[in-house]
């Protein structure tokens, strides 16, 4: 362990080798297991809701793995990811083992589907002595490797067996709890059906199926519960992956990490959960009856967020003289982050991002590609419309339209585009198109320097403001009307004030403003959602 712990420090790996590497880990794994544990009838190769399933499950394994290394063993995050990435390749004996016991479809690989009573009693006898299904012989033994390789590796960083033999031992747990995920599900379910049966009323009972085929396609019950199920477990082990990379990079990078949670601009996360919230309020659809969907829900907002922190980081990167002089305090005008930091998290984001999306649905994942690759074309070459003056604020309300649309697709029924009023798409644009030149009243004189086109250093910064000011107070009046919603025309009017109010002052100031078309757009959802 000394000499691959030295070795992997003096290797120049990068993030895309890394990628690339754990990928032909993963397809070998997949090769192998199809003749270990192939099933009649079953086509995984061409299957790409399973080929996903896989490559998910196994990056969130390799994330809890280099986690539990970093913390038992407090080194760093360079050789811990090279260290797992050779440590990796004990998955490929799994399958091998278990075609050379079993032969050819001899040792069927599965989830656990128990009750908690048994799985407990498999959790501390280390599987139960079951061999030839659900968790393999192969499986078994791999498992039994991995914790040896957390121990040697812990006690060689440490020198402390203690830690060594805690690492071991969470490495099993954490593998346990990854395999029994079905059965732990089901605890939480009405009782009275076995962990299998519960799944399959839970998967039927939810959009998971509607919201990730076309609704003409048919197929069998048999078909239509694997593709629901690939794609629940896809969701979960994201998370999973989710929450093992938030806590390796706070372990291995903490002042990097926490400066681009700074960077996020939380306040537009917020606001796009509000957008989000409004298009599923707009569906007038009972939707969160279901665990599932509460879960596919959460998914897609998850996708947005990780494509906003892409879009950032990208933003960021292109923006860096501009900043200088508008935002001095972006982490790369200050120097905590470097490009290359802000492009290794940029792509961290974009597979964060487009395997949320997958999981959530076929829906939600053109609406992320779209909201992408419209804050793509805004900020990076070669186009980088975002120098055009009209052009600019118009993507940036066909983002927070894909947002809305996003949220009203998730949850209605109908998967027709005209479902969704076109008037109320044009509304939707025109408004997002004012509100959004808002944000460039303050960055005036960096977009000058940058030779940005906005409103305001076209028209200078009082015109702009009234222009602004009277379009948005418009559209506050205007809703009521629209939405035929009485109760709001109080609120439109105080809104309609305060907006003319904090956006035309002389000492002008964003957030005031601001938290009045949030505090706004709160009152919209709650009175659409009470209607």
């Amino acid at each position: 362990m000394e000499k691959l712990r030295i070795y992997s420090n003096s290797l120049s790996v990068t993030f895309d080798s890394w990628v690339i590497s754990f990928w032909g880990i993963v397809l070998l794994r997949m090769f192998f297991e199809q003749f270990s544990s192939i099933k009649p009838g079953e086509f995984s190769l061409i299957e790409m809701p399973a080929i996903i399933h896989a490559v998910v499950f196994y990056l969130a394994t390799i994330l809890i793995l280099m986690t539990i290394l970093m913390f038992f063993g407090k080194t760093n995050l360079k050789e811990v990811s090279t260290v797992c990435l050779f440590g990796f390749f004990v998955i490929c004996l799994g399958p091998i083992i278990d075609l050379a016991v079993g032969g050819v479809g001899g040792h069927l690989v599965s989830y656990l589907f128990l009750p908690m009573q048994e799985l407990w009693l498999r959790f501390i006898t280390f599987f139960g002595g079951h061999i030839t299904s659900g968790i393999t012989l192969g499986i078994q033994v791999e498992t039994i490797f991995g914790m040896i390789f957390c121990y040697l590796y812990v006690n060689s960083a440490t020198k402390n067996k203690i830690r060594a033999v805690g690492a071991a031992i969470l490495f099993y747990c954490f593998i346990f709890l990854m395999v029994s995920v079905p059965s732990v599900i089901s605890f939480f379910l009405p009782a009275g059906d076995t962990p299998v049966i519960a799944l399959v009323k839970s998967i039927f009972g939810s959009h998971v199926i509607q919201n990730n085929l076309h609704p003409d396609f048919t197929a069998m019950n048999e078909g239509l519960l694997n593709l629901a199920f690939d794609k629940l477990m896809i969701g979960i082990n994201t998370i999973f992956a989710l929450l093992a990379s938030l806590f390796l990079f706070f372990l291995g990078t903490r002042k990097k990490f926490i400066a681009i949670i700074k960077n996020s601009r939380p306040e537009r996360i917020f606001h796009f959960l509000l957008l989000f919230v409004f298009g599923s309020a707009l569906a007038s659809s009972p939707f969160f009856v279901n665990w599932i969907d509460v879960v596919s829900y959460a998914l897609a907002f998850i996708a947005f967020v990780a494509v906003w922190m892409f879009s950032v980081c990208q933003n960021d990167i292109y923006d860096e003289e501009i900043d200088r002089v508008a935002n001095p305090n972006r982490p790369l005008a200050t120097r905590d982050l470097s490009k290359n930091d802000l492009e290794i998290a940029s792509k961290i984001f974009l597979i964060l991002g487009f395997a949320s999306a997958y999981a959530a649905g076929h829906y939600i994942l053109f609406f992320v590609s779209f909201f992408l690759l419209v804050y793509y074309i805004f900020s990076n070459p070669p186009l980088r419309l975002k120098r055009f003056v009209g052009l600019n604020s118009f993507l940036v309300s066909l983002a927070c339209l894909a947002i809305i649309l996003a949220g009203f697709f998730l949850v209605s029924p109908n998967k027709n585009i005209l479902a969704f009023p076109f008037s109320l798409v044009l509304a939707i644009v025109v408004f997002f198109a004012t509100v959004s030149n808002i944000r460039d009243i303050k960055d005036v004189e960096g977009d000058r320097v940058g030779g940005i086109k906005t409103l305001p250093v076209l028209l200078g910064i009082k015109k702009s403001k009234k222009l602004i000011a009277g379009i948005i107070c418009f559209f506050f009046l205007l809703i009521p009307w629209y939405f035929h919603l009485p109760s709001l025309f109080i609120p439109s009017i105080v809104a309609t004030i305060l907006s003319w109010y904090f956006i035309t002052k002389e000492d002008y100031k964003e957030w005031p403003g601001f938290v009045v078309y949030m505090l706004y757009l709160i009152f919209l959802i709650g009175a659409i959602f009470l209607s």
